[in-house]
């Protein structure tokens, strides 16, 4: 979708005020936190953006961009903060760039300690109708968001539409996944490779077929942040048409799990190829301090406003796009 640069300003405009207006009426505080990092996130297959900080002497220490602002918002909430939002540019490098992905991009984050699962999903398709009738009151046609969003586990998605009976850490889980007509898969691949590919091939194509849905309850070995209740990481996502729109926690807390959790993610980025980064001290030291129960999410900016246009990728709503230094690799 071609739009001028003015019109995309407005549509990014009426939604950062329709977002402020539903955080800030609902008592939470819009946070800032640093875009130069000593650690930029705890993901296991993202690449980050690397820089240095000089001193006079020159003397050199290794910094990132950040990949979400979670770690400093954390830090807040164990400092005693309790309802907390955040609207900033986030970075993610290598390959990052397609029709619903840039190296540099907008992110809704906010944290909503004392809300359970299932309010916090709430608060979540609420918060998305809000915003729907703000596109809808500039003249635009939006994707409605229905009064009960179809959910699914992702147990119960995994059956209903893969036909897999899915369990943890399952070494099988690619042969299942070929004999279930996963084009991509190789019979050999580990369980985490086979997971993810059944979701892009099986899974998000069927959640395509509902404009709303929400995938709930990941297996314990995606659990990234997420804690783990009942056998399963509370952790949830919301799909338009398809599309993964925003990734939500139960928050995990205290220091020892915390730690586990990143160091493991750590080691495997070095299972496939990727460097390690340095765990962040003031975090952990936030963890060991105490988080009180909370629920947080992030949130696409951009990709939410595309999707509730209609649009079939990022590109007409984030200015500039077209004339960066991206250009010549885009799809």
């Amino acid at each position: 979708m071609n739009r001028s640069l003015i019109e995309q300003f407005k549509l990014r405009a009426a939604m950062r005020r329709t977002i402020r207006d539903f955080f800030d009426s609902n008592g939470f505080t819009e946070v800032e936190t640093p875009c130069l990092v000593r650690t930029p996130g705890t993901e296991v297959y993202l690449n980050y953006f690397e820089t240095s900080w000089e001193s006079l002497r020159e003397e050199r220490e290794l910094l990132y961009l950040r990949s979400s602002p979670e770690l400093h918002m954390k830090q807040a909430l164990a400092a005693g903060c309790q309802k907390i939002y955040q609207l900033g540019p986030c970075f993610r490098n290598k390959g990052e760039i397609g029709a619903w992905h840039h190296p540099e991009f907008t992110m809704l984050e906010w944290y909503h300690c004392g809300s359970t699962y299932e309010s916090f999903m709430t608060e979540t398709a609420d918060l998305l109708r809000e915003v729907t009738k703000s596109i809808t009151a500039l003249g635009y046609q939006s994707l409605a968001i229905p009064d009960n969003v179809p959910t699914f586990t992702v147990a119960d998605a995994f059956k209903k539409f893969s036909g897999i009976l899915l369990v943890d850490q399952d070494p099988d889980l690619a042969g299942q996944a070929k004999m279930a007509g996963v084009v991509s898969i190789r019979g050999d691949e580990d369980f985490d490779t086979a997971f993810f590919k059944i979701l892009l091939e099986k899974i998000e194509p069927a959640l395509g077929l509902f404009p709303v849905a929400i995938l709930c309850d990941y297996p314990p070995s995606q659990a990234a942040l997420a804690a783990i209740s009942g056998g399963v990481a509370k952790r949830f996502e919301f799909f338009l048409n398809g599309i993964e729109l925003s990734n939500a926690f139960l928050e995990l807390s205290g220091r020892a799990e915390n730690e586990a959790r990143i160091k493991e993610s750590s080691g495997k980025r070095k299972d496939v190829g990727l460097p390690p980064v340095p765990l962040d001290a003031d975090f952990l030291e936030a963890m060991e301090a105490g988080m009180p129960s909370c629920a947080g999410n992030a949130l696409g900016f951009e990709r939410l406003l595309a999707l509730l246009l209609g649009d079939h990728g990022i590109s007409g709503v984030l200015p500039f796009r077209q004339s960066s230094v991206w250009r010549k690799h885009l799809p």
